[in-house]
């Protein structure tokens, strides 16, 4: 019996997750391809093919997100849990970030998202929804815990993650997909330990003040 139109094959979601694979490994390269022809490409299959298991090329990038997410869950906990004392944690995370970006080219996938969901509302949701969002609530998780062990001021968890977490960003992206790297060079290490130092300054909470001894 043959297959009627628009229906799904028996090994539809193993071909999917194949071409998911693929896409994902296009998406972080140095040029990632963001057609859909370029993604058809890629993927190394036709335009109608790559139709038929995700619908138009927002669904090809909705999909590509949300299977990142998934198979970032260990990092995120990573992110989510504090790995020591306050000035500890806030090193350890900000170097387990820029691991993420400079060897899970992550920085990538976030360029992708800026481009096209600044000028694609349902890229900009998809890319919200399984990248960014995961990304802060994660990070503001933690924050969360250390405020709870008042080792941290009292403030907004997700103000104080996007402060944390906007600069290395910007700086990934300003060396990297800008070039900047070539015309304004920066020590990525060093800002990363100015910035720490700088949030902590900013967060830590002071000590308890030691009450005075009454004079006999």
């Amino acid at each position: 019996m043959s297959r009627s139109p628009g229906s799904q094959n028996k090994d539809f979601a193993e071909a999917r997750a194949a071409l998911l694979g693929r896409l994902r490994a296009a998406l972080l390269t140095d040029h990632p391809p963001t057609s859909f022809r370029s993604l058809a490409t890629a993927a190394g299959v036709t335009i109608p093919t790559l139709r038929h298991y995700f619908g138009d090329r927002e669904e090809v990038l909705a999909a590509v997100f949300a299977d990142c997410l998934v198979g970032g869950q260990t990092e995120l906990k990573i992110a989510q849990t504090p790995s020591g004392p306050f000035r500890q944690s806030i090193h350890d995370l900000l170097h387990h970030l820029v691991g993420g970006f400079r060897h899970g080219r992550l920085d990538r996938l976030h360029s992708v998202g800026l481009t096209e969901g600044l000028s694609h509302a349902r890229v900009a949701q998809s890319y919200l929804a399984s990248i960014l969002e995961p990304t802060l609530t994660a990070v503001g998780e933690r924050l969360q815990a250390h405020i709870a062990r008042g080792e941290m001021r009292v403030t907004d968890p997700r103000h104080a993650a996007l402060a944390l977490v906007s600069p290395v960003l910007l700086l990934f992206l300003h060396q990297h997909q800008l070039g900047g790297a070539s015309s304004h060079p920066t020590d990525i290490d060093a800002f990363i330990t100015h910035h720490a130092e700088a949030f902590l300054t900013a967060h830590q909470s002071p000590p308890p003040t030691r009450r005075k001894r009454e004079p006999a």
